[in-house]
């Protein structure tokens, strides 16, 4: 059976998880190629994970052709990649967020009408995340009242880093982390986000906010509290969620997988989970999908439904974009 040639676009952080992740399922697939705009960048990592270094990501998509690639620039640079991948017939992983704007985001999905399209939402594969889910789906923690999530972390490359450009990010750290939230948000409830309030604060000199908090509200009246922080270094990464008949928790930083006290327990269970992690667990789902085993379990369509969030809760905070 012949593997899965794929392709990186980047060659930064997050296209280093995407390799690394390809990497272990070697069995399956072949990298073949890694672009950036550094070349020095691609020609390392190609080094480490095989395939040709390229400066130019269309260009290596023209020429090698490959099954797949995953798009891991940032999000101004993508659209071009999307359409050069959507006239070759090359299934698309593209990362978070799905792009600056929701226009954009709209332009990547019809581009790949017809194609393979998924966004790199990881925390759909967060083991314990899937867990929860299937604890609220047994119906143990009775109806769904409220979900709280917090990511927060020290930024220290806040200054000095395209993270914080809004010409090329879109926005600050909104856009950035709260999109895991809003989309964790919808994969626990099952629902969409109806409403949607958001405050945001800068400690840092930046064009950007480095804080947020967003309020929401499901189409069924799930509550969410959704926050996060570039500059609270000491600070917990966890999801709570709150049922009427019991309470469970997603700690990110715990050696426990998850967490859970219904009504009636003295005490806590804790359950232990050993799992790949969810970069491997998104990779290997993707390849799945190109193999025409499965579908997308984050679609065009979630991306879209995200960034309707994004935009609203930027409008709701007074930033014109």
């Amino acid at each position: 059976m012949s593997k899965t040639r794929v392709a990186v676009i980047g060659a930064g952080g997050i296209a280093g998880a995407h390799l690394r992740a390809y990497a272990a399922e070697s069995q399956h697939c072949e990298i073949v190629g890694i672009a950036d705009v550094d070349g020095g960048a691609a020609e390392a990592r190609a080094a480490e994970y095989g395939g040709q270094a390229f400066t130019d990501g269309v260009t290596m998509l023209e020429q090698l052709q490959p099954d797949a690639v995953s798009i891991c620039t940032p999000p101004k640079f993508r659209i071009p990649f999307v359409e050069a991948a959507a006239k070759h017939g090359i299934a698309v992983l593209c990362e978070k967020p799905p792009a600056r704007t929701l226009a954009e985001t709209q332009a990547i999905v019809d581009a790949m009408r017809g194609g393979l399209l998924q966004f790199a939402f990881c925390h759909r594969f967060h083991p314990p995340l899937n867990t929860a889910q299937d604890l609220i789906r047994s119906g143990k923690l009775g109806e769904l009242v409220q979900i709280e999530n917090r990511f927060a972390f020290r930024f220290a490359r806040a200054g000095n880093s395209w993270f914080t450009d809004p010409e090329i990010a879109g926005g600050g750290i909104l856009i950035d982390t709260l999109v895991h939230s809003i989309d964790i948000f919808r994969a626990l409830s099952g629902q969409e986000i109806e409403a949607a309030q958001a405050v945001l604060s800068s400690t840092l000199p930046i064009k950007v906010e480095d804080s947020a908090s967003l309020l929401v509200r499901s189409s069924g009246g799930v509550l969410g509290t959704l926050n996060c922080s570039w500059v609270t270094p000491v600070a917990d990464s966890f999801v709570r969620i709150h049922g009427s008949e019991g309470q469970a928790v997603i700690d990110y930083k715990a050696s426990a997988g998850l967490r859970y006290q219904l009504a009636d327990d003295a005490a806590w269970t804790e359950t232990q989970i050993d799992a790949p992690d969810r970069f491997a667990r998104q990779a290997a789902h993707f390849l799945d999908c190109v193999a025409g085993k499965t579908s997308p379990l984050v679609s065009g369509e979630d991306g879209l439904a995200v960034m309707r969030v994004i935009e609203s809760a930027y409008e709701s905070a007074g930033v014109r974009r």
